[in-house]
């Protein structure tokens, strides 16, 4: 009888932890919060503020050190990281997510494939400036392997 009482509790204790182990632990909420940011941070990532609650500690922090290095770049790498955030904005969550996706792959890609796909969207940018130039549509469809710029 006694063994049967100790069988009992020893399965409701494995069933208790299995259960307790199969609850996921509560998240950490992600960091730093927008109001933990300096205020220079907060107004080089002002793009991002809407969105800021999306991302993951991962990315916030890589966003917070963009925004330390900011002053070091120059003014037309300054005005070219305002311009990419604030396009990266007004795309929605399913937008950013294929296009981290495009990027991924890309960044896969052996060196000269890599240099391959850089070239069409270089091609495609110029085909973009020459039409808006001239008032026309675009020449053509963003390169084949996607619309997202390639690797750096």
């Amino acid at each position: 009888m006694a063994k049967a009482f100790l069988a009992v509790i020893i399965l409701f204790g494995l069933i208790g932890y299995a259960s307790a182990a199969a609850i996921p632990a509560p998240q950490k909420p992600a960091r730093p919060e927008w109001s933990e940011l300096k205020p220079a941070q907060q107004q080089v990532l002002a793009p991002l503020k809407e969105h800021w609650a999306e991302l993951d500690t991962t990315r916030r922090q890589k966003w917070a050190k963009v925004a330390n290095s900011y002053p070091k770049m120059k003014p037309d790498e300054q005005t070219r990281l305002q311009e990419r955030m604030r396009d990266w904005a007004k795309l929605s969550s399913e937008e950013r997510r294929a296009a981290r996706e495009k990027y991924l792959a890309i960044k896969k890609l052996p060196p000269a494939k890599r240099e391959d796909v850089k070239q069409q969207w270089q091609q495609y940018q110029q085909s973009l400036a020459k039409s808006d130039a001239a008032g026309d549509a675009p020449a053509g469809d963003a390169p084949a392997d996607g619309n997202a710029a390639p690797a750096q």
